[in-house]
């Protein structure tokens, strides 16, 4: 499995400077002078999102690296994004999240001169975003990012970042996540870490299956609710098959694309639907 490796601290390109030459889909927030919260992505992960995930796909894809700890309140307003009154008692942790995910959204969208932001109501599972819009959100491990389309041009966006799972966690977390046959493959791999590595890529997947889909059926799946038909002569690009049914379009036996891409503390998946895919 290659891995992009990419030197700690690497110079970033103000993300204005893609804007007038547009070649690119990955861009990352720009952070003030001083900035600590957040640090935009350098230009060589930038490409590799754009160039080896995105592609031709109609996807605008804005992450950011974000830091907890220099994490303040006050940063809400400093930005712009409004705090949402039922996350006034959440952790800093899940503030800092939520603050950065919604940054990456913001930039986006202003990509495209759109000015609302996404939002989120207490009781509903995942964003609603501007009219005509539609998007997914991401966080893990420091690094954040959102990936928005036109309702014109895709049905549904899931991304998803993990970072690698542990050989010894992964031990653990394999049978919550796979099915049957997926198992028995895993158990095939020789290598602890490689087995650590396919199951976040696994684990990955079927979050980015989750959140492309559940806004279109408003029903809660499982991890063994869909299952990964995996080549391991392109393992960037998978199946994802539904094993029950969400709705008359979306019934068992579905079978959509999945986008993989492998980074040196990480695996992103991404996931988009055509209209037709799913109506």
């Amino acid at each position: 499995m290659d891995h992009l490796s990419y030197p700690a601290g690497a110079v970033y390109l103000h993300y204005l400077a893609y804007l007038s030459m547009q070649p690119l889909a990955a861009l990352s927030p720009s952070a003030p002078v001083g900035e600590s919260f957040i640090s935009p992505l350098p230009t060589q992960l930038l490409n590799a999102l754009s160039q080896q995930l995105i592609g031709r796909l109609p996807i605008t894809l804005s992450a950011t690296y974000f830091s907890v700890d220099s994490f303040n309140t006050s940063d809400f307003a400093r930005y712009g994004i409004p705090l949402p009154d039922h996350f006034g008692k959440a952790v800093a942790k899940r503030k800092a999240e939520y603050l950065a995910a919604r940054l990456c959204a913001k930039t986006a969208l202003q990509r495209h001169r759109v000015a609302s932001l996404p939002w989120m109501l207490p009781e509903e599972r995942c964003p609603c975003w501007p009219e005509g819009w539609l998007g997914s959100l991401t966080h893990s491990d420091g690094i954040a990012a959102a990936a928005i389309a036109r309702g014109t041009e895709l049905n549904a966006v899931g991304i998803d970042i993990e970072g690698w799972i542990a050989a010894q966690r992964a031990e653990r977390l394999a049978p919550a996540i796979l099915r049957e046959e997926e198992l028995a493959y895993w158990h095939s791999i020789e290598s602890p870490e490689s087995r650590g590595q396919w199951l976040t890529r696994i684990f990955s997947a079927k979050e980015s299956l989750y959140k492309a889909l559940y806004p279109l059926v408003r029903k809660p799946f499982y991890f063994h609710d869909a299952s990964v038909i995996y080549d391991e002569a392109r393992p960037e690009r998978f199946k994802m098959r539904l094993e029950i049914d969400l709705s008359d379009e979306l019934s068992r036996g579905f079978i959509c694309s999945a986008r993989s891409l492998s980074l040196r503390e990480m695996a992103v998946t991404l996931i988009a639907l055509p209209a037709e895919d799913s109506r």
